[in-house]
C-alpha cells in the first residue's frame, strides 16, 4: 500500500502542463489532498474488517463480525471444557459461519464456497449415501477450532445429510486410507491393518476423525455388512 506522501505526490504531479514546475501549484495541490485522503483512514477502517487477503481484521473488529455472523470465540472442546479462540481461529470460525449461513442445497454450493474461503486447505467428500466428509488442513486452525465446529454445528452440509467424519490432519494430499481396516488387511504391506499398525506409514488412522463413525457388529461381535460388502456404519 503507498505511503501518504506517495499519495500525495500523485495527485501532485497530475497539474496540467503550464503548472508543472511550479512550485506554488505543486504545494497547493499536496495541502489539498493531505487532509483528503485523511492519513488513508478510510482504507484503515475497510482493512480492519477485511476477512480475505493480506490486512485482515482482529480483535475486537473480529468480535464485530462475529456478532453478525451469529458465532463467538467462546465455545467448549468435545469434554465440555471452555475454550477461547485465538484471532486466527475465531477467523476461521466465522468463515465457516459465513458459508453455512449462506450456501446452497447441493454439495457444489459448498464446495464451492470453501473453495473461496479456503483454497486447496478444506475438501468435501460424498459418499453418496447421504453422508459427506471433511478433510480440514491442520493451517487451517488447531484442534479447539475443529471441536468448536463441531460442537456448535458450523460444519455446512446438505440437509437431511449426515456427517460422517472431519480428518484433521497437517497435510491433504499426500495420503491414502482405506474406509476400514478389513479392506487393507486383503492386501501385502505396506497398508495397515487391526494387527499392524505403523505410526510412520502415512495413512488414515480413525484418531485422524475429529467425529468417529461406529461400525454395526452382530451380537457375536462381526461387522455388519451392505450386499455389496460394505460396513454399515451409524
Amino acid at each position: 500500500m503507498a505511503t501518504n506522501q506517495e499519495l500525495i505526490d500523485y495527485y501532485a504531479k497530475l497539474l496540467v502542463i503550464q503548472y508543472l514546475g511550479k512550485p506554488k501549484a505543486y504545494a497547493t495541490i499536496q495541502a489539498t489532498v493531505g487532509p483528503i485522503i485523511m492519513d488513508q483512514l478510510p482504507l484503515q477502517v475497510q482493512n480492519a474488517f477485511n476477512m480475505l487477503g493480506t490486512n485482515i481484521a482482529q480483535g475486537v473488529q473480529l468480535d464485530v463480525i462475529g456478532k453478525y455472523a451469529g458465532v463467538t470465540r467462546y465455545s467448549s472442546d468435545f469434554n465440555g471444557n471452555l475454550i477461547t479462540l485465538s484471532d486466527a481461529d475465531f477467523l476461521s470460525l466465522i468463515k465457516f459461519a459465513t458459508v453455512t449461513n449462506s450456501n446452497g442445497s447441493s454439495l457444489s454450493d459448498i464446495q464451492d464456497l470453501m473453495y473461496q474461503f479456503f483454497p486447496g486447505e478444506v475438501f468435501v467428500y460424498d459418499y453418496r449415501d447421504m453422508r459427506i466428509s471433511y478433510v480440514i488442513n491442520s493451517s487451517v486452525g488447531s484442534q479447539d477450532l475443529i471441536q468448536a465446529l463441531v460442537n456448535e454445528g458450523l460444519i455446512p452440509k446438505p440437509m437431511g445429510v449426515q456427517l460422517a467424519s472431519i480428518i484433521y490432519v497437517p497435510i491433504t494430499d499426500q495420503f491414502f486410507g482405506f474406509r476400514d481396516y478389513y479392506h487393507a488387511a486383503v492386501y501385502a504391506n505396506p497398508f495397515n491393518d487391526y494387527s499392524d499398525y505403523q505410526l510412520t506409514w502415512p495413512w488414515l488412522s480413525y484418531n485422524d476423525a475429529a467425529h468417529a463413525t461406529t461400525i454395526m457388529t452382530t451380537e457375536s461381535g462381526d461387522p455388519l455388512t451392505q450386499e455389496n460388502d460394505d460396513l454399515i456404519y451409524v
